[in-house]
């Protein structure tokens, strides 16, 4: 059209050409993994919880678990079976070595995107990987659970054990070993040690506050015992 500034048109081309960019470095930066889901490790294998368990607040109900590592090599696989398998004995949540667990996420981390992340088979394991796990590493298979005895004792009142606190109500006996000590024997024993309030317990027994167990020597026979709930 004659007289028209042709000028006035490149400012809003230009423009739109900025905005179709914008979009689709978007759409791009909405499609890839990010550097922390890139860097998961789904576990090859399965962890056998073999008995309704938790660890804090964090319930694990008995079935097979799935191990994600959240970051390559920390920890590995074969060190994270190894780490689910103490930290259920740490039935109340107070973890060592810097471990903390964040129960909603059924989660295990030492420091910011360092640690293992655990999911019941067939319950979600698959959404929670996401497609950003591009490695499978082996060493996750593993068990826990020890061998439950049958029923419950139950602690009359709030005790202790020395360090041991045992707050009232019904508590699973479970043997570290299968042979060497029976379930009566070992409901005798616990019954026993509940009058040793200092924590002084007949030789050769040695106590373990932190995973309440008892053991023949520091590493004999023997077994633990955790709230029934």
């Amino acid at each position: 059209m004659p007289g028209r500034d042709r000028s006035t048109l490149r400012p809003s081309r230009a423009g739109g050409l900025i905005a179709v960019c914008a979009v689709v470095a978007l759409l791009v930066a909405m499609a890839a993994p990010s550097q922390a889901d890139a860097a998961r490790v789904r576990c090859a294998g399965t962890f056998q919880v073999l008995h309704n368990d938790h660890v804090g607040r964090l319930a694990l109900p008995r079935g097979r678990y799935r191990i994600t590592i959240l970051r390559t090599g920390r920890p590995t696989c074969a060190h994270a079976s190894a780490l689910f398998t103490r930290f259920l004995e740490d039935w109340d949540g107070v973890l060592p070595g810097g471990w903390r667990v964040a129960a909603r996420q059924k989660t295990f981390l030492r420091a910011p995107g360092v640690g293992f992340h655990v999911a019941p088979l067939g319950g979600g394991e698959e959404e929670e990987g996401g497609e950003g796990e591009e490695e499978t590493e082996g060493g996750g298979n593993g068990r826990h659970g020890g061998l439950f005895c049958p029923g419950t004792f139950r602690v009359l009142g709030n005790d202790r054990i020395g360090a041991l606190r045992l707050r009232k109500g019904p508590y699973w006996i479970v043997l570290l070993q299968r042979r060497g000590l029976g379930c009566p024997q070992a409901s005798r024993l616990f019954s026993r040690f509940l009058e040793d309030f200092n924590g002084n317990l007949p030789p050769p027994w040695v106590l373990e506050p932190q995973t309440a167990s008892f053991r023949r020597s520091a590493s004999g026979a023997g077994f633990r015992v955790k709230p029934a709930r």
